[in-house]
């Protein structure tokens, strides 16, 4: 299940499939100032005028939750478009491979646009689909879906609706990063980058975070403010803050902030003292320091992103499908836990009918699917890249009294330990990769395990659309998609896809013997 970053890692792009959560603190940015024209509707393959204003027709969704507008010459992404919406669209950047437009308004405007409900709808970006009615977004969702596979040449039965997400279509965000940059008259400010600008643009009222993040992230810019923490300056080295992380807990409300810095003066311990004594859902908060350059949010050594505590609790916990875990700085959880929520207990009602089977969990996490399934299982085992999530997931287990074996490792590397650990016991297998999808190399170790059943959850439709299409040709089959919204106003759809083998596998001997890998 992807967001942000495990989905870990990822920019927005304008191609079907690129990566639509705009987050507080995602990319976005604004448009160029220029006067006002008409030109002609170029129709496709015209090449177009060269004025700011043109009269167009986007003719289909991308990923990123743009229209898009087909021609010979070039194509145009179109922000606040709606395919088959004819409409005067500012032209403000043309790029070698590729033109970037915003809609103005148009003459026959269509009955699935509304006026988005934010003030900031236009210079944040962090909300594309804004501008359409809800049941017009999900339209736009199943459409980019149906696309996407149609691309890849998957015929397989698509979903006919995208499960709604259970907070609503606001206040559902329980993670926000802010980036830090300067105002126009060069003091510190917080908030989200411009839609295609570094240009740092201040969000208090994101209608899409918690009530309560919103309040933590005024307060905390105030008092960054108050302390002059400027800025890091990756070309200089000089400043200090480069971001700031709050995650909140959906079962406790705690909050955690992580301040991530270019390097570590002093006067961080007063703003942490000040940050945890003036909000009263603070339960901790951490440093963590990334000097290098690039846009990455976190610096990850090892497999392992370095925090330190500041003030208060190293970890917040939250629940998914009954069971408590425990969720440190910098590990990857779900920006919204309530559509995380349903889909591991989808994942759960669909593996009822092999609940003698043991199961292995790819790409696990902190164990968001694999501890819940451990109540359900005779043994679970997973495998992660963080060494940091794997001990949390470990602690979490430990708590709930669930015996689970985590490796820390890629899969390629400890997917070997785990084929001789269920060899010959038709395992139930999960696979919740990064947006990237599956790499190349792990097909083969994954079919060595003989599963009776696969589970895929996606965050990306694009990585796997492709996925499913080589499974296919292996001769296993798609019994079951379904598709979640996981963050209304977007682009983005969460999917889960069954996979059934070719032959279905009977096991020779039950899961493996128990044991705590430490």
């Amino acid at each position: 299940m992807a967001d942000d970053f495990k989905k870990r890692g990822g920019k927005p792009g304008g191609r079907p499939g690129g990566r639509p959560d705009r987050r507080p603190g995602g990319n976005s940015g604004g448009r160029p100032r220029g006067g006002r024209s008409r030109g002609r509707d170029t129709g496709k393959g015209k090449k177009y005028d060269k004025t700011p204003e043109i009269v167009l027709t986007p003719s289909r969704w991308v990923g990123r939750g743009e229209a898009l507008v087909d021609t010979e010459f070039r194509p145009l992404l179109v922000w606040g478009g709606i395919p088959g919406e004819p409409g005067r669209v500012h032209v403000y950047h043309r790029g070698q491979n590729l033109d970037r437009g915003r809609w103005m308004g148009s003459d026959e405007p269509s009955d699935a646009r509304r006026k988005p409900p934010c003030d900031k709808y236009d210079r944040c970006g962090g909300c594309p689909l804004m501008h359409l009615e809800p049941a017009a977004q999900q339209d736009a969702r199943l459409n980019m879906v149906a696309r996407l596979f149609a691309e890849h040449k998957v015929n397989v039965a698509l979903p006919l609706e995208v499960v709604a997400s259970p907070d609503g279509d606001e206040n559902y965000r329980y993670v926000v990063k802010m980036a830090a940059g300067r105002s126009d008259w060069q003091r510190t400010r917080l908030g989200a980058y411009e839609r295609d600008s570094h240009k740092v643009l201040p969000i208090p009222n994101c209608r899409v975070a918690t009530s309560s993040l919103r309040r933590a992230m005024g307060t905390i810019t105030h008092h960054v403010v108050e302390h002059n923490i400027e800025p890091w300056d990756e070309q200089t080295e000089r400043g200090v803050l480069r971001h700031v992380v709050i995650r909140q807990s959906r079962l406790t409300r705690e909050l955690m902030v992580t301040l991530v810095v270019g390097r570590r003066p002093k006067v961080l311990h007063d703003l942490a003292t000040d940050i945890a004594h003036s909000i009263a859902e603070v339960a901790g908060v951490h440093i963590h320091v990334n000097g290098e350059p690039g846009n990455a949010i976190y610096h990850v050594s090892d497999g392992v992103i370095r925090t330190r505590p500041l003030e208060g609790k190293r970890t917040i916990e939250d629940e998914i499908a009954g069971v408590k875990m425990r969720i440190g700085p910098g590990d990857f959880f779900q920006a919204n836990p309530g559509t995380a929520d349903l889909i591991v207990r989808d994942v759960i009602s669909l593996t009822e009918d092999l609940r003698d089977r043991p199961v292995i969990d790819l790409y696990c996490g902190v164990g968001a699917i694999a501890l819940p399934l451990a109540k359900h299982h005779p043994w679970v085992g997973g495998i992660e890249v963080s060494g940091g999530a794997v001990d949390r997931a470990r602690e979490s287990a430990s708590v709930a009294k669930l015996t689970v074996e985590f490796l820390a490792g890629t899969v390629e590397d400890r997917l070997p330990e785990m084929v001789a650990r269920v060899k010959d016991s038709a395992p139930v297998v999960i696979l919740d990769p990064a947006r990237r999808g599956l790499e190349p190399e792990v097909f083969d170790p994954i079919e060595s395990l003989n599963p009776a059943r696969m589970i895929y959850v996606s965050c990306n439709p694009a990585s796997l659309a492709r996925d499913l299409a080589e499974w296919i040709k292996r001769g296993w089959t798609v019994g079951d998609l379904r598709a979640y919204d996981m963050f209304p106003q977007t682009g983005h759809v969460e999917m889960l896809a069954v996979l059934h083998p070719p032959a279905a596998p009977v096991p020779k001997k039950g899961g493996p013997r128990r044991r705590i890998v430490r």
